[in-house]
């Protein structure tokens, strides 16, 4: 493995036609839309971060300087895909990390991305460092939506764009009461596609009251090593052995069996998980 280092100007310059070139490709396979994943400690959302982004020259220090790469991306996949083409970014509203990526900052940036015409904005949080997204137990308010009480920050920065907020709907009359609140535009719904892919026809004719979804039962165990640990890093592996567990059911979906529901021990999940990762990660090496 090689130590990680930073970027030179021309390899920075190099990555964001990558990210056209497939915004292209997917307009031209028929897709209606893109986005731009500017979240959750990924490169763009590391660029945002004062934590990752320790860069002097034009693309890192001030806000404005973080933001330069995110922008650029959504200014020229705009130009290549046209105006018709709906490019949506998906922002943190806080990287839950003491001097990170901000609330305040997901504001600033929220009203810049509104000045470049996006089309919708989906609003999480979180890093892999610090799971919020991931994390049950680390929601900002005990409302059954995780990020919903930064929607008006947002609202406020933005009122232009669509705005769309994903993470822990789990019962249709909150969602509806959300909607008609006016809080956000748009619900985004994720875990519960693997298990029933088919639930938004059952939403629809008003057969289902509550989505799917057994990630409080994946826990290594009660008590201190449950979801409501005093402990980081046992709250951050049963969030991963959750996570783990729903790619289980994606892959079952791939090879055209049925989800399951039992949940099984986090042990067991992650370790069925990181067996499949590696032997992944070796048939890409060996393709190389």
């Amino acid at each position: 493995m090689q130590k990680p280092r930073a970027l030179t100007d021309d390899e920075i310059e190099e990555l964001s036609p990558r990210g056209v070139n497939a915004a292209n490709v997917a307009k031209n396979a028929g897709f209606t839309g893109v986005q731009i994943h500017s979240a959750h400690g990924y490169l763009n959302s590391q660029f945002l971060s004062p934590i990752t982004n320790q860069r002097t020259d034009k693309w890192g220090g001030s806000l404005e300087n973080r933001a330069r790469f995110l922008l650029t991306i959504v200014e020229r996949t705009r130009e290549a895909v046209g105006p018709n083409f709906p490019v949506c970014v998906k922002l943190n509203s806080s990287d839950f990390q003491k001097g990170g990526f901000s609330d305040e900052d997901a504001a600033t940036v929220a009203g810049w991305l509104e000045q470049r015409g996006i089309d919708l904005l989906e609003i999480s949080g979180g890093t892999y460092e610090n799971v919020a997204f991931l994390d049950t137990e680390a929601r900002p308010s005990a409302r059954e939506a995780y990020f919903l009480e930064y929607a008006n920050i947002i609202r406020a920065a933005a009122p232009n764009v669509p705005l769309m907020i994903t993470g822990g709907f789990r019962t249709p009359k909150f969602m509806e009461s959300t909607l008609a609140g006016g809080d956000v535009d748009v619900i985004g719904l994720g875990r519960p596609f693997c298990v029933a892919p088919n639930f938004p026809n059952a939403l629809r004719a008003g057969d289902l009251h509550k989505l799917p979804t057994p990630e409080f039962d994946i826990q290594i165990g009660s008590g201190f090593w449950g979801h409501r640990s005093t402990s980081a890093t046992l709250r951050g592996l049963n969030s991963q052995a959750g996570t783990a567990w729903f790619y289980e059911q994606i892959y079952r979906l791939a090879d055209g069996e049925a989800p399951h529901m039992r949940p099984g021990s986090a042990i067991g999940v992650l370790s069925r998980h990181f067996q499949r990762e590696f032997k992944m990660a070796k048939r890409r090496k060996h393709n190389t």
